[in-house]
């Protein structure tokens, strides 16, 4: 990426998944090692390499490079670009442009804080006790917002405290799924 002799050079912290930083006057740019790390995972994902990857792949990748953007955020950026309305597959270089022009919304799906989930958990929980069963989670994550698969609700619970009750402190639960 070519850099405008009159922006001041400044150093970013190099560490993954955040691979965009805040210039001081506002201006992003992906550091060097992010831009090494993001073409390593699209090579994952350009299976054939045709230096492509299917265009029902950007969330995916996005995901892989450590956003969070729900199906309709993507859906979203994907429509906001008329010239990729009809394409089938993306270039890295068309998903970095996609980035850097959508970068405001998608940080902000790394800014997750465990009080913004607690709220939807407390419905659950009836007498206040900080646990919800593990039917109650199961249904709230394939039947409600971005409905998960029963596989996926499975792997994210492999590990999780249950107590005896078969109940699990969502606050905790919260944290770790945050913290991966």
């Amino acid at each position: 990426m070519k850099q405008n002799n009159t922006q001041s050079r400044s150093t970013y912290k190099s560490s993954f998944p955040s691979v965009f930083r805040h210039h001081p006057s506002h201006i992003h740019r992906i550091t060097m090692s992010a831009t090494r790390a993001n073409k390593d995972i699209f090579t994952l994902f350009d299976k054939k390499g045709q230096g492509a990857i299917a265009k029902d792949s950007l969330g995916d990748y996005l995901r892989a490079i450590g956003y969070n953007p729900t199906n309709q955020l993507v859906q979203d950026i994907i429509n906001a670009d008329s010239s990729l309305r009809d394409a089938s597959s993306l270039t890295l270089d068309q998903i970095t442009g996609l980035i850097e022009v959508n970068e405001k919304e998608l940080d902000a799906t790394t800014k997750a804080k465990t009080e913004d989930f607690v709220k939807a958990f407390q419905v659950f929980d009836k007498e206040s006790t900080g646990k919800v069963s593990v039917g109650d989670l199961r249904y709230m994550l394939t039947g409600l917002g971005e409905k998960l698969t029963d596989a996926e609700v499975d792997e994210l619970l492999k590990g999780v405290e249950v107590d005896s009750n078969g109940e699990i402190d969502y606050k905790k639960f919260i944290e770790d799924v945050l913290r991966q």
